[in-house]
Parts: C-alpha cells; sequence; structure tokens
C-alpha cells in the first residue's frame, strides 16, 4: 500500500543574500539568521572543527595565500586557499597579511597565517603526513561550507511530484486490462 506524501511546509528564508553571507563568515551563522537552529549548530559544529583540527595538525602554519600568478609560478600559487577561504573569517586573516605583504605594508597581528618563510615551509616537512592531512581537512571544510552557504540562499531542496505521480498516488491500485488483446494459440 502506498502511503501518502507528507504536506511540504516552507521554510521562511529570511534575506537570502544575507543569509549566505553570513554562512559563509562564520559557518552555520545564516542557519541560525533564518532560524534553522539545529542545522547551523550542525553546521558550524562540523565545519569549524575540521577547520580547527586540520589547522592544528600543521601547526598553524597551513592557511596562507600568495598574491601570484599560478601560469606563471605554479609552484607558489595555494591552490589549497581556494578552497580553505570558504571557511570565512576563521581564513579571512591570509588573505589580508597576504594583501598587506603584495602591497609592500608591514603585517599584522605578530605574522598570524602570513605566508610562511622557506625555512618554516621546510621545516613543516618533520611533521610528515600530517601537514597534508591538516591542509587536507582545512581545505575541505571550506568545500563543505559552500554546500552550507548554498543551503542558505536556497533552502531546503523539495522533491516536486509531476502530476502522473500525483495522480498514481491518488487512484486506487487497480489493473487496467481495457483495450488489451490476447493473441496466440491455446
Amino acid at each position: 500500500m502506498l502511503s501518502q506524501p507528507m504536506p511540504i511546509t516552507p521554510v521562511p528564508l529570511r534575506n537570502r543574500y544575507l543569509a549566505a553571507f553570513l554562512a559563509w563568515l562564520v559557518p552555520g551563522s545564516g542557519h541560525l539568521y533564518q532560524g534553522r537552529t539545529a542545522k547551523g549548530i550542525l553546521y558550524a559544529l562540523c565545519i569549524l572543527s575540521l577547520y580547527f583540527l586540520g589547522f592544528a595538525l600543521g601547526d598553524g602554519k597551513i592557511v596562507y595565500w600568495r598574491w601570484v600568478n599560478p601560469m606563471q609560478n605554479p609552484d607558489k600559487f595555494c591552490l589549497h586557499y581556494v578552497g580553505q577561504f570558504f571557511v570565512g573569517l576563521p581564513a579571512l586573516p591570509a588573505l589580508v597579511q597576504s594583501t598587506l605583504e603584495y602591497y609592500g605594508l608591514p603585517t599584522i597581528l605578530g605574522g598570524f597565517m602570513a605566508v610562511p618563510s622557506s625555512n618554516v615551509i621546510n621545516g613543516l616537512q618533520g611533521y610528515g603526513k600530517l601537514i597534508e592531512v591538516g591542509t587536507i581537512y582545512t581545505t575541505v571544510a571550506g568545500l563543505l561550507n559552500v554546500l552550507a552557504i548554498y543551503d542558505a540562499f536556497d533552502g531546503p531542496a523539495y522533491a516536486d511530484l509531476d502530476e502522473e505521480a500525483e495522480l498514481a498516488l491518488a487512484a486506487p491500485s487497480e489493473v487496467k486490462l481495457e483495450g488489451l488483446k490476447a493473441e496466440g494459440s491455446a
């Protein structure tokens, strides 16, 4: 027996653009703004814990950005930061530090999240695979937040039933044998 689908109750998304911006700025905050508290706490807990665990595994030196042309200097290009950027505020100091450095200004916050020197980067090799795992964790946290940002912007996904499916659910389950011809010999 087929059960009837539950009625869809739309979620009031408030200002979707502000919700998406807040979801980027601090993971989960866009959902909290929309009143979707459980989902906001879940996103914040999962994404931020993954990010900060990776940050700790990398000794705080794996989230940084360099203003270089990837075509001219691919070895210096920080592709991992493209993903890390989407964690929002926790990864933003790296962009600020790099921008200050690019314009020849002194870094702030004691150089926190500034581009590490070659000696520091080479010294991180002593940590072995932890650096790679930390980089992957921080990058994946940012990429997961892209999904959270989209959810804050567009809301929950509902499957729309087409008219035929609705009619099939509403009609009794009878086999219609009209118009069938029996062929062959008995």
